[in-house]
């Protein structure tokens, strides 16, 4: 979910570059700057910094301005963060710095590779290549050189083919990869397409209220979301070291101390034990009924600069195998997270040469998945990773390989149009579903509304789930790690029109227990009736490392929230979060899976506008009832604040360096400039140009 910065030095310099606040006498705090400002500032450094770095390249001489620049962006990141948020969770200052150091190192390589007399054009290119994106890893203090060239091996092939063959230029690229701030500038049109869809179907006539009510005849669906199994996790081992992924070295000298990795997990930078995984799937076996199961992706782990084709498909096939051994003839219904393949978050149109394909991954699931899914779902899994089935009469299974979305997917820079062919199958099946009568399932790891989901891809994705909103009865995520939900809203009128739910995470990186779900499913409709969600807390497990992980109920939605399950009913849900703080708190504790940390650091008012947001949005680029429920939200909250009779306000207001401060900017889209964002913002600006 996290491994922004793959693409070589575009990645390590873009992705991963995260800023500490620079203290300068003098600035201002009531400084305006709109994003005009901050994209012209961006550029005119950008540039500055590409000229510097091609003069070292064709000479070789480090001149005092390329230094300057250079040492000044190497003592302002962090190397531990930049490897564990996601690009639109940057705080203002970080992302003005992930601008200029995407538009800066696109320019070099575009340059280099394109032009005939480029140092990166010519036979030697890939050797150069790769002493250049080292280069930019040792001189701006990116990460340890194990970790820079692991990444930057595995994706030379694919960086080096897609910057020779595709027209983006330095701002389209970073308007994509950055699209939800001021650094999206770019116009390139094959980004903006919509799908051709059918308007044949009954108008929407208002909210879609039919969800009937729980009953414990329900058809039971449980999902494991997020696996992400380390095959090298090593209790005792450090769980606090520098990479983006510990808990696997170092036990010879940890162990017994409070940097030791415990033995069900742990909450720090570190993925899921195998014996971990093992009680989940027994404590399921033993306390739920499965009817289907449903693995919305991500099962290979976060150590994303040691990744490869041996050792991914281990993982999938050793996954898949325990899911098989532990329910039998229960069918499991899969689809694919971003870090199954290998290079990380890599997914390749058709046409590709085979050495930078991603047929393998698609071959291999094939195989492990041909267990659970009929011959008939191979010709779209072999060609893009997606299938539809139909297990019972009447109710259809759409499986997305939903990483033709993601903005770190970084074939999309390839071409914006190779992203169509799968949405436009999609809307073609739900047809079909409809004409035949069926009710639908969708299954996708990345929710549409993540701040990483390409807003065009999730705008026609939209389109579809309000066209077929009578055809879908509910909709299943992953990748966020959280226990959430989503509410969609039709295009026109805005009625609520579906709900997706999100299953959480097995692993516990980073700051969770781990949790698996269980639906009740209407067995004539199959909309989601009730849910309930099982966790065992990773403190208490780890103080009896000998004894089996106490799994509990943590809550049952209809008893904690509404009975009404319907898209309407979720909707005025979230209307009641908003005006009811003790409820949309309790909301966000469960959001959080109640992990000690969390819990801990509490939930301020931006971490309750953005976990209230995040439920409202589909689409990064449209906020409006998000900004209804938020100014709703921050409403009841003064007027709880103005009631209280004690007057303190530190359950609400942890310090922004607790764990649950922040809750990784969930309100998404464009980031706001609070004063002290602005004031750190220009002390860094005015050191960078007053060193140049």
């Amino acid at each position: 979910m996290k491994a922004i910065g793959i693409l070589l030095a575009i990645a390590l310099t873009s992705g991963f570059l995260v800023v500490s606040a620079v203290n300068l006498p003098g600035v201002p705090v009531d400084f305006d700057l709109d994003d005009h400002i901050l994209s012209a500032i961006a550029d005119d450094i950008a540039e500055r910094l590409a000229r510097e770095y091609i003069t070292f390249l064709k000479t070789g001489v480090e001149t005092a301005e390329f230094l300057k620049l250079t040492n000044q962006l190497a003592k302002s990141h962090s190397e531990k963060d930049i490897f564990t948020r996601n690009m639109p969770d940057l705080e203002p200052r970080d992302s003005f710095f992930a601008c200029v150091a995407c538009r800066s190192v696109t320019r070099v390589l575009i340059r280099t590779i394109r032009e005939e007399d480029g140092e990166l054009h010519g036979e030697n290119s890939s050797v150069l290549m790769k002493e250049f994106a080292m280069d930019v890893c040792r001189r701006l203090n990116l990460q340890t050189e194990e970790v820079c060239e692991g990444l930057i091996d595995s994706n030379l092939p694919s960086v080096e083919y897609i910057m020779r063959n595709s027209e983006s230029d330095s701002q389209s690229f970073c308007s994509l990869f950055m699209e939800f701030n001021f650094c999206n500038t770019g116009t390139n049109q094959d980004y903006n397409w919509t799908l051709t869809i059918d308007n044949t179907g009954e108008a929407s006539a208002g909210p879609k209220s039919d969800t009937p009510t729980f009953q414990d005849s329900d058809i039971r669906i449980c999902q494991f979301s997020d696996i992400h199994h380390d095959p090298y996790y090593t209790p005792g081992s450090l769980a606090t070291c520098a990479e983006p992924m510990c808990c696997q070295r170092n036990k010879e000298t940890t162990e017994g101390t409070s940097d030791a990795a415990g033995y069900w997990g742990d909450y720090r930078d570190c993925d899921l034990p195998w014996h971990a995984f093992e009680s989940a799937l027994d404590n399921a076996v033993a306390n739920s009924k499965c009817d289907f199961i449903y693995q919305t992706g991500d099962i290979v782990d976060h150590m994303v600069w040691a990744t490869s084709v041996e050792k991914n498909t281990m993982v999938l096939t050793k996954v898949s195998e325990r899911l098989n051994a532990a329910f039998g003839d229960v069918p499991v219904y899969p689809c694919i997270g971003n870090h199954e393949p290998h290079p990380l978050n890599l997914f390749s149109p058709e046409g590709v040469p085979d050495e930078i394909s991603t047929k393998w991954l698609y071959e291999h699931l094939y195989n492990d998945w041909s267990k659970w899914l009929p011959a008939e779902t191979k010709e779209t899994i072999l060609k893009g990773g997606y299938y539809t089935v139909v297990p019972r009469k009447g109710f259809r299974i759409i499986a997305l390989n939903s990483n033709d979305c993601y903005t770190d997917n970084f074939w999309l820079y390839h071409s914006g149009t190779d992203k169509i062919p799968q949405l436009q199958w999609f809307h073609d099946t739900l047809l079909e579903a409809e004409k035949n009568g069926e009710y639908v399932h969708v299954l996708t790891h990345i929710p549409s509304g993540d701040g990483t989901c390409w807003s065009v891809w999730a705008r026609e994705f939209n389109r579809c789930v309000s066209r077929f909103r009578s055809t879908i009865s509910g909709i299943f995520t992953g990748h966020s790690h959280k226990d959430e939900l989503f509410v969609y809203y039709s295009e026109d009128e805005g009625h609520p029109t579906a709900v997706a739910w999100n299953g959480g995470a097995v692993t516990t990186y980073s700051n969770k227990n781990p949790n698996y779900r269980e639906y009740a499913v209407n067995p004539e409709t199959y909309t989601v009736t009730n849910h309930w969600t099982w966790i065992y807390n990773l403190t208490a497990a780890n103080l009896k490392p000998d004894e089996q992980p106490e799994w509990f109920l943590e809550y049952e939605f209809i008893k904690e929230f509404t009975e009404d399950m319907s898209p309407a009913g979720i909707s005025k849900l979230l209307d009641e979060f908003a005006e009811n703080p003790e409820l949309m708190r309790k909301y966000w504790r469960y959001r959080v899976t109640s992990a000690d940390p969390q819990v801990n650091g509490g939930c301020d008012r931006s971490c309750l506008a953005g976990s209230l947001c995040r439920a409202a949005v589909t689409i990064n680029s449209e906020r409006e009832r998000c900004e209804e429920l938020r100014e709703k939200l921050f409403a009841s909250l003064d007027n709880e604040e103005s009631t209280s009779s004690s007057g303190s306000t530190e359950a609400t207001t942890p310090s922004p360096s607790t764990p649950g401060g922040n809750d990784d900017n969930d309100g998404g889209g464009s980031s706001t400039l609070g004063l002290l964002s602005v004031s750190s913002l220009l002390a860094i600006v005015l050191s960078i140009r007053l060193a140049l």
